[in-house]
């Protein structure tokens, strides 16, 4: 006789604690990685302290400006990245030694381009640094200005440098009734020496290089002081 095959039922995985969930999540396969109730829960309570976190640095993050952006917009932007209420907190090195309408001047500037109190301090600092560079070149090329138009003067006069610079100098106060010295104080130093071989010559062709020489009220002749290239014009002050 022969034998019969017995039907047989395809098995199903069993849903566990999904079973309890409304009909159209039971087979969800969001949750089918969590065993038990409490897998899903605790992965939950994680999730959401994450998302916690991010809400609150999404809420102190700074939102990038659009090109569209108003001046309010920018300005509102530039406070949140730290520009303080108003420039008069900004603080620079050395501000007792500089012009205070020069310092509250780059203050303004500085405010107005949103910088915090630390960028606008060091830029203050990388422009003095540059400023200084500038002065000590200026000063370096007026030395050797003065070296050389001293050394010129000496070798056209020779001997009689220091009594023509002396004459010229007579001269311009005869004449101009004022010192030569305090005249071209911050002159050039080319201004100065054309000055002096003008005046020189013009002695010479009018007979004034032959009169007596000025005297220091006791009847000596005065001594040549040659001409003061020592000054020179203030250099620009610092932010």
């Amino acid at each position: 006789m022969p034998e019969t095959l017995e039907a047989t039922e395809p098995t199903t995985e069993s849903l566990g604690w999904r079973a309890g969930l409304p009909d159209e999540l039971k087979t969800n396969e969001t949750f089918a990685p969590f065993k038990t109730v409490g897998e899903f829960a605790k992965s939950y309570l994680e999730t959401k302290t994450k998302a916690t976190d991010f809400e609150q640095r999404l809420g102190n993050s700074i939102p990038k400006l659009s090109e569209t952006a108003t001046d309010e917009d920018r300005s509102k932007f530039y406070d949140a990245l730290g520009r303080p209420k108003d420039p008069k907190e900004y603080e620079f090195d050395g501000e007792d030694k500089n012009a205070t309408e020069w310092t509250n001047d780059w203050k303004e500037q500085f405010h107005d381009l949103g910088l915090t109190k630390p960028q606008a301090k060091l830029l203050s600092q990388k422009w003095n640094a540059s400023v200084q560079k500038m002065v000590e070149a200026h000063n370096v090329a007026l030395q050797n200005e003065v070296a050389q138009a001293t050394q010129a003067l000496k070798n056209e006069y020779g001997d009689k440098y220091e009594a023509n610079v002396e004459l010229a100098k007579r001269l311009y106060q005869k004449h101009v009734g004022t010192e030569f010295d305090k005249d071209f104080d911050a002159g050039t130093e080319k201004t100065r020496l054309s000055t002096i071989k003008l005046l020189v010559k013009l002695a010479a062709l009018t007979g004034e290089d032959r009169s007596p020489q000025g005297t220091n009220g006791s009847g000596n002749v005065a001594p040549a002081t040659g001409i003061n290239y020592s000054k020179s014009n203030m250099p620009p002050a610092k932010v």
